[in-house]
């Protein structure tokens, strides 16, 4: 009695509802895409040969062991492709399509791509790698997908899904509150000043976290509530009594966590990825809450259900409107030939085109037909009202037609792109030995990044696991936020005698006063990173690199009397004081560079 009882929780515990899943792949592959957007900006900078980071100093650097395809040629095009193939395949994760391969080549480029440049990762950036890779072993296209609508094979009837790859996605979304709050040892999360000196850098806090750090009541309850949050909210999850509430009552409070990141620190898609992988702890009751809300407005409407009629004799409109039902998530909606029915028949017929019967039995024809399926979408139904009105008919009756004319052009693309097929959503017995292969594996890891297991053991798994980007360290503000903050300020002189700011060569001569905005001086977060790695004892050596940037940037574009001659790198020390104090601003001459000249030993 006993021994069920105890099965059935882990059952609940340890499953993931197959909707939830599909919520996750959705935002998994969005903000990979937007991520990767993001990083195209500085493509040629960071990830070129030309750029900050050669790929022999890369190499000695990084060692054998951080393999990377995107170090296999230092060109722009081959970086550019490699973005592009990635980029794909973040969306076809986006809606689902071919999701299985997709999300390895995602992963594999991902990981590739965190190891061609060790100066620009974030805290975010090995989170995600972890969810491509747990995303490979789940259903995650079982619902709401391209590939669920073109299955041949039923997808899963059942929403909850239990597999060692739903264990370890779990656990993986947990483990970056658990041994975080294991990781914040020092006295700042205890006496409640973390948040203050977290707010107190000024290269990551915004204007209302700067707002917010003038209210040390507040702070420190913020501290502790950060700090118990991160510690017990794993714990309460998987609880196995009142499990329901308890997961979602942790899940709210650290997506509120997270939101507040957002805007009170500029820490680039780490919030986003969090609460991406927070999705995973949604339960089925919530979906079938939402279910039941819709069917009794849907009731509302009319006594009949909504019914999508498409011609027999068209693949493609078959095609069309599996895959409208998927993506707009009308689930209850009826899908069948117009032949079957005189109605449809008729008016298919006489209009040449597919009929949409709404709730009230009302039909709807072409362009107004897709307006009411969008409008009766839970996703979609803004989009629906700002497409209804009259002026868009006309054209989009002529997308329709055009459409029409040439549906066999368009059968034979979606016959190429997108056949129907019988590939099966669930992962066999192999795969599920690999995913609790892995859940040890990096369970393992994670207990010795806080040196709970031997040295030795976490000496022997950094190899292969900082090989593949699975290498998490959950320290973010850990042990306590950093007390050192700042700013660069870079002196240069043209080959003419002009001096001024080479960061700021709009402003006239060169100012070492504190920015009224820090977080404002950096180009993106990855600017803010490397150029905050630049000035550690860790990455010095590449200091060289970047003045070679510096100057190969500044006279590519310049003329003779213009062009960059010397410059120095200043950083701008200034070390977090308690509230009230004033605070006392170092300059650290980091490098001086000569465009012309071999330099010596950089001082």
């Amino acid at each position: 009695m006993i021994s069920d009882w105890l099965k059935a929780r882990l059952d609940s515990l340890f499953s993931v509802d197959l909707r939830s899943l599909a919520l996750f792949r959705v935002l998994l592959g969005g903000v990979l895409f937007v991520d990767l957007c993001n990083r195209a900006v500085d493509l040629r900078t960071f990830y070129t040969d030309v750029g900050v980071m050669p790929r022999d100093w890369l190499l000695a650097v990084n060692g054998l062991w951080r393999i990377s395809f995107h170090s296999a040629n230092g060109e722009t095009w081959f970086i550019a492709a490699l973005f592009a193939a990635e980029m794909l395949a973040a969306l076809a994760i986006l809606v689902g399509w071919r999701t299985r391969m997709a999300l390895v080549v995602a992963f594999v480029l991902n990981a590739s791509l965190l190891n061609r440049n060790p100066m620009v990762l974030l805290g975010g950036d090995i989170l995600l790698t972890c969810l491509l890779f747990w995303a490979i072993f789940l259903p995650v296209a079982a619902r709401h997908s391209l590939d669920a609508a073109l299955s041949q094979t039923p997808p899963p009837v059942d929403n909850r899904h239990r597999s060692w790859a739903s264990a370890g996605v779990l656990l993986q979304v947990m483990s970056v509150y658990f041994f975080s709050a294991i990781l914040k040892s020092g006295a700042d999360w205890h006496n409640g000043m973390a948040v203050y000196y977290a707010l107190s850098i000024d290269g990551y806090s915004t204007a209302l976290g700067q707002w917010l750090k003038g209210y040390p009541l507040l702070t420190t309850a913020l501290s502790h509530w950060v700090y118990w949050l991160e510690l017990l909210g794993p714990i309460l999850v998987f609880l196995p009594v009142f499990s329901r509430t308890l997961r979602f009552a942790v899940m709210l409070q650290l997506m509120l966590m997270h939101t507040g990141f957002i805007f009170c620190l500029e820490l680039g898609p780490f919030p986003y990825i969090s609460l991406t992988s927070l999705t995973t702890l949604a339960g089925g009751w919530i979906w079938d809450s939402l279910g039941d809300w819709r069917a009794r407005r849907d009731a509302r409407r009319g006594p009949h259900g909504l019914r999508i009629y498409y011609d027999r004799d068209c693949g493609f409109c078959l095609k069309s409107v599996l895959i409208l039902k998927q993506l707009l998530l009308l689930g209850r909606a009826g899908i069948a030939p117009a032949q079957d029915t005189p109605r449809a028949r008729k008016l298919l017929e006489d209009n040449y085109s597919w009929v949409i019967i709404d709730h009230d039995d009302r039909a709807y024809l072409k362009w107004p037909a897709f307006v009411i399926l969008l409008k009766r979408s839970p996703l979609f139904a803004p989009l629906g009202l700002l497409l209804s009105g009259q002026w868009a008919v006309p054209p989009g009756n002529a997308v329709y037609d055009f459409v029409g004319r040439n549906r066999g052009g368009f059968g034979k693309l979606s016959g190429a792109l997108l056949p129907f097929h019988d590939r099966p959503f669930e992962t066999g017995p192999v795969a599920q030995f690999m995913a609790g292969f892995a859940l040890v594996v990096l369970g393992t890891w994670n207990f010795c990044t806080i040196h709970w297991l031997p040295e030795r053991l976490y000496a022997f798994l950094t190899p292969p696991l900082r090989a593949v980007r699975l290498d998490q360290y959950w320290d973010m503000f850990a042990p306590f936020p950093s007390r050192e903050d700042g700013w660069f300020v870079i002196p240069a002189r043209l080959r003419d005698g002009t001096e001024f700011d080479l960061l700021h060569p709009e402003r006239s001569g060169v100012s070492y006063d504190k920015p009224a905005q820090v977080n404002l001086e950096w180009r993106n977060i990855r600017w803010h990173k490397y150029l905050e790695r630049i000035w550690s004892a860790q990455f010095a050596n590449n200091r060289l690199h970047y003045g070679r940037y510096l100057c190969r940037n500044w006279n590519s574009t310049h003329g003779d009397g213009q062009q960059l001659d010397t410059f120095k790198i200043i950083y701008m020390l200034e070390r977090s004081v308690p509230p009230g104090e004033t605070p006392k601003v170092e300059q650290n001459v980091l490098w001086r560079h000569g465009c012309f000249a071999v330099p010596s030993d950089g001082k």
